[in-house]
Order: C-alpha cells, then sequence, then structure tokens
C-alpha cells in the first residue's frame, strides 16, 4: 500500500439514490484519502495533517502507546454547489460544505 495520498473518486447520485432529488450535478469527485501513515513520515510538512500529529508521531516512535496508529485523513476540503427539490417540490440551491477533498496528511 502507498504512503497517504489523494485518489480521485467521482460518485454519481443514481448509485446512492439521490438522483430523484437532486437536479444538478449529476454526481462529482467527492474523492478519498488512501494509503499508510508511517511513524517517520508522519511528522513531516505536507504529510501532518496538524502540529497535533507530529507530537503524536513521536509518541509513536518513541515506543510509548505503541496500540496507538496513525490515520490518512482529509486535511482541506470545499463545498459543492447542489441544484435540488426540497420537500415542498420547490428548487433550491445550496452550497454544501466539506463535500470535496481536496487534499490528504496523517493523524
Amino acid at each position: 500500500m502507498q504512503i497517504c495520498c489523494l485518489k480521485k473518486f467521482y460518485i454519481a447520485f443514481k448509485d446512492i439514490g439521490w438522483n430523484d432529488w437532486i437536479i444538478s450535478p449529476k454526481g462529482y469527485f467527492m474523492n478519498l484519502c488512501e494509503g499508510r501513515c508511517p511513524v517517520h513520515l508522519a511528522r513531516a510538512p505536507g504529510i501532518a495533517a496538524s502540529s497535533h500529529t507530529a507530537i503524536f508521531s513521536l509518541i509513536k516512535a518513541n515506543n510509548v502507546y505503541s496500540n496507538l496508529s496513525l490515520c490518512c485523513v482529509p486535511t482541506k476540503r470545499r463545498p459543492l454547489s447542489f441544484l435540488y427539490f426540497d420537500i415542498n417540490n420547490t428548487i433550491v440551491k445550496a452550497d454544501i460544505p466539506d463535500m470535496i477533498v481536496d487534499s490528504c496528511g496523517c493523524t
């Protein structure tokens, strides 16, 4: 398995049963984070999700609480604009936060 990184991932709303109320888009690249977070890389700039991660990786490197592990997670997300039918069958435009993953890191 590779080091923690962003993977392009497209979802069509019909695949999850949302095509009956979402007008547009028909789907989108939601993306996902995948990969390993080795202790020696987890504290590296651009890989560590936060200062918390850098300290946590030092804890792991020094065999303190060795049963804990680092995870590959989203570090930057952005919204997605939707056109959809609400409960009254009115067309609504909304920007839903945190729908698209733009970058990943270890935490």
